[in-house]
């Protein structure tokens, strides 16, 4: 009997943490989007009243915020005129090519322009943080849940 238990206690254990990071996925996304939203909005603040330079915003952001972001725009820093691939493993490719769009088009024009920019990025990161945040409230716990019924159901089928 208690090696059925154990049986059943561990098909739940290992579909809950399936669930887990299928849910640890989506919302790595959306954070990542918000942190883009976040970046875009400080980077049109400084510029426009601090007029401080690209990359000493940058340093300051990376060094303030521990994001997946945060690791990139440290990598960005780091080579600023070469070409820059995003790592993100959550990000699909039309979402990495805006991510590398941004990061190539920072610091390649005047103030005035790349304000312009930059609130084109907003806006785009903007309506993919609110889709995604959208997709994760509608079916983001769904998953774990669905994913401990299974498990329960495979246990009891196992039994």
């Amino acid at each position: 009997m208690i090696t059925k238990l154990t049986i059943v206690c561990l098909c739940m254990t290992a579909s809950a943490m399936v669930g887990l990071w299928n849910t640890k996925r989506k919302k790595s996304k959306v954070l990542y989007f918000d942190s883009c939203v976040k970046l875009t909005e400080k980077l049109i603040a400084d510029i426009s009243f601090r007029h401080e330079n690209l990359f000493a915003i940058l340093s300051e952001y990376s060094g303030s915020a521990q994001s997946e972001l945060s690791k990139q725009i440290a990598k960005f820093c780091a080579a600023p005129y070469e070409k820059f691939e995003p790592e993100g493993k959550f990000l699909k490719a039309e979402e990495k090519r805006l991510v590398s769009d941004f990061f190539t088009s920072l610091g390649s024009s005047d103030a005035e322009t790349q304000l312009y920019e930059l609130e084109n990025y907003n806006k785009r990161f903007y309506e993919l943080y609110s889709d995604e945040n959208e997709k994760f409230k509608r079916t983001g716990n769904v998953g774990l849940k669905l994913s401990v019924l299974l498990g329960l159901a495979i246990g009891i089928l196992i039994l």
